[in-house]
């Protein structure tokens, strides 16, 4: 008996990147997947401490996702681009495409979104530009969404949020296609071809095809309304003549405060293959949007918290020290190690000096001063020590602050050290209250701006100081002996 053959898609041919792979990285999954992600890096950028796997954090990487039974290779001129710009690129194989095997969770999007944020834990990456096309445009919605503060910048190209964001008709081929490709996983054999010799999958390879194929026909399902809280910038990017219905981009453009859409002209659905060079421009503008400066802005505490100086005297010090045994102990905290961040008798020394403001329950202040009983909800040291780093190795700051920051006179600048919220007051706001109390201790102090760093892997206090209008400048090479963080760190900078 004849068994016809399903289907067979033939895809368009694109040029694969043309700079050197860096490293080829594995990612064990628990149901017994494998991830694969390959790492391509800008001339002169190999591994050293702060750059595994050639990707330097001081320039926070791409990280690709493609599109339905594809592999990362589609993105080859992109790739070129990112690099030749002076940043590396994460391009992933999604599972079950590509170099990556399928595991047995069951396959959803949400679960490839979640293989890409393991793949970059494992490459110690804390954050990301991202780069998604079709169904990795619907994996950068999904990241952008749910792992919000490690997202920096969101390009989707060609997404949808539900399956009715296509025509009908190409929903139903898809559902015929992957019903065809079961009937050939079950009643096929190996070796078969077309009649102009064109490879038919085989059996294992069909049943391949016809998940990926179910997967589209029934999902995603996202929510628009869901999309409200992604912050970071986001260029929405489809074909003039692309599959995706004008309403449905209108529909991810309007979820998504402060999306822009760009529409490609005589492009359909397959932007990296078409028009390699306009997906790199418009990645390049919106990677740009997301390093413009924020404007300064007055940050109000809520009202049932004070600040005010911490009391050289008294318990006080007992209680600074008890703040970071449980700041250092709580697992969300970036990294911090007791006695080796805060380092012993920092704290002291700095509350010696009469540095440290704190916030408390505002029932708890009087007259400027915490009663004695009062509870230690977080603290700050303010002083006029702004130094990062002593210049001496590539990277390092030197004097006040990192290279690119313009001088100041000493007495101008203020520095923020060892802010920390206790880990049971978290979601009070209570960094917002320490952030007030730095910047009238500045003021006290005459400075005229306010300086910090926070290590990049800290993403938390990066996106708090980044949505507290904060201007964040270009990383140095600071690393902390004994603590387990990248030797990158954050500058941050405050005009007053």
């Amino acid at each position: 008996m004849l068994v016809m053959p399903p289907p067979v898609h033939v895809p368009r041919p694109y040029a694969l990147p043309t700079v050197p792979l860096v490293a080829r990285v594995e990612c064990p999954m628990p149901d017994g997947a494998t991830i694969v992600a390959w790492t391509y890096a800008p001339e002169g950028v190999t591994d050293a401490p702060g750059t595994p796997f050639g990707i330097d954090l001081c320039v926070p990487p791409v990280l690709m996702l493609h599109g339905n039974g594809e592999e990362h290779g589609i993105f080859g001129p992109v790739i070129d681009a990112v690099c030749a710009s002076g940043r590396s690129v994460i391009a992933v194989d999604s599972r079950s495409q590509g170099a990556s095997t399928r595991g047995t969770a069951p396959l959803t999007y949400e679960l490839m979104a979640d293989d890409a944020i393991e793949v970059c834990a494992r490459l110690g990456v804390p954050q990301v530009h991202v780069l998604g096309f079709s169904d990795g445009g619907i994996l950068g919605l999904l990241l952008a969404r749910d792992w919000g503060a490690h997202v920096l910048s969101l390009t989707a190209l060609g997404a949808n949020l539900t399956p009715a964001g296509l025509p009908k008709e190409d929903t139903d081929w898809m559902a015929f296609a992957a019903a065809e490709n079961r009937r050939w996983a079950k009643e096929g054999h190996e070796g078969a071809e077309l009649e102009d010799g064109t490879p038919v999958p085989s059996p294992v390879e069909s049943a391949r095809i016809a998940e990926l194929l179910q997967l589209m026909v029934e999902n995603p399902q996202i929510d628009a309304a869901s999309l409200a809280g992604i912050d970071c910038p986001v260029t929405v990017m489809v074909g003039e003549f692309d599959e995706i219905l004008p309403e449905e981009t209108g529909r991810i453009v309007d979820a998504i405060p402060g999306a822009i859409k760009v529409v490609e002209p005589g492009i359909d659905h397959n932007l990296p293959k078409m028009a390699p060079e306009a997906v790199a421009r418009e990645l390049f503008a919106c990677v740009a949007r997301n390093d413009e400066c924020h404007e300064a802005h007055v940050v109000e505490p809520p009202a049932d918290l004070a600040f005010c100086r911490i009391p050289v005297s008294g318990l006080w010090a007992e209680k600074l020290d008890e703040l970071y045994r449980r700041v250092d102990a709580d697992p969300g905290t970036s990294g911090w190690v007791q006695d080796v961040w805060p380092p012993a008798g920092m704290a002291r020394e700095l509350l010696a000096a009469g540095a440290y403001w704190g916030a408390f329950e505002a029932s708890s202040v009087r007259n400027d001063r915490p009663t004695d009983d009062a509870a230690l909800l977080g603290a700050v040291a303010v002083n006029h020590d702004a130094a990062m780093g002593n210049g001496r190795a590539p990277g390092h700051g030197s004097g006040l602050g990192g290279p690119g920051w313009r001088r100041h006179a000493k007495r101008d600048v203020a520095g923020w050290h060892l802010l920390a919220v206790d880990p049971a007051a978290r979601g009070r706001h209570v960094a917002d209250a320490l952030i007030a109390a730095g910047t009238l201790a500045a003021r006290e102090l005459g400075a005229k701006v306010v300086r910090l760093n926070t290590n990049v892997a800290n993403v938390p206090a990066n996106a708090l100081y980044a949505s507290r209008g904060l201007t964040r400048h270009r990383p140095i090479w600071l690393p902390y002996p004994g603590l387990p963080l990248p030797g990158w760190s954050n500058l941050w900078e405050l005009e007053l």
